[in-house]
């Protein structure tokens, strides 16, 4: 009888180390890889300047910040409750609350593209940049803010579509940058080359100004009566007679017109 007594006061005292246990395991944080199994969808940072802080509560306070997300960064949400939504992020791993008023759906096309020598971008069509000053920013976001550029592209420069269905931006390629972003599409033009005659055949020159731009002239003379049209940092023209001290003949892919330019100004 005693014995077993004993083994009934065993297994009680087994029943409630394991109750305990159990309760101290509930108790722990889900960790971050397993709340990352199961969000629901992935969301761009989008803000305006600075950054969005991920934070381990859910309110503002410079002393709860443990990373800062920027628009290039992504998230995975994990809970849409509340203003502060519980996220993941693949930046730092973890898991932590942001502020869903600073969230865009993750647009980004699915491409798998790459800048190597496996890609064909050449298969995609090509635009040529052309800008009246400044340069055309590629950006990581289908919108017009300074924080989202990734790039500066100047006219001349070309570009491959892979993406036109945005009606206003477009998701492109650049070969001199390397990258894959957004532009505005209203910015790229088909290059307009005589198709009747190999320009290429032609040495080409770049046009390098500090500001403004080059003119392309119907005469041999300074004169703001004689511009058939402006020529900007980047843009490359085809040297059809360098004969001139000052002004050569060149002809301009861009523009679709030959003319006469200052060959100071062409590298």
């Amino acid at each position: 009888m005693r014995k077993e007594r004993i083994n009934l006061a065993e297994r009680f005292n087994w029943k409630w180390v394991m109750m305990v246990i159990m309760a101290f395991v509930l108790s722990l944080p889900i960790s971050a890889k397993l709340c990352h199994a199961c969000p629901e969808e992935t969301y761009r940072v989008n803000v305006a300047s600075g950054y969005l802080a991920l934070r381990n509560a859910q309110c503002y306070d410079v002393s709860n910040e443990i990373g800062k997300l920027y628009n290039t960064d992504t998230v995975d949400v994990v809970n849409y409750s509340g203003t502060y939504w519980y996220v993941y992020s693949p930046k730092y791993g973890c898991n932590g609350y942001v502020d869903s008023r600073y969230l865009v759906i993750d647009s980004t096309p699915s491409y798998s593209y790459s800048n190597t020598t496996s890609t064909s971008y050449s298969s995609y069509p090509a635009k040529t940049v052309r800008v009246e000053k400044n340069y055309l920013a590629l950006r990581n976001a289908k919108a017009f803010d300074a924080a989202n550029e990734i790039g500066k592209l100047y006219t001349g420069e070309v570009v491959n579509v892979i993406d036109s269905s945005d009606s206003t931006y477009w998701w492109v390629y650049s070969s001199k940058l390397g990258k894959e972003g957004y532009v505005n599409k209203n910015y790229l033009f088909d290059e307009n080359v005589d198709t009747t005659t190999s320009y290429t055949s032609y040495p080409a020159k770049t046009v390098y100004v500090e500001k403004n731009y080059l003119a392309l002239r119907s005469a041999k003379a300074y004169d703001a009566a004689n511009e058939i049209g402006r020529m900007y940092p980047g843009e490359t023209v085809y040297v059809m007679d360098s004969s001139d001290d000052t002004y050569w003949t060149v002809y301009s892919p861009t523009l679709g017109k030959t003319g006469y330019t200052n060959k100071n100004y062409l590298y």
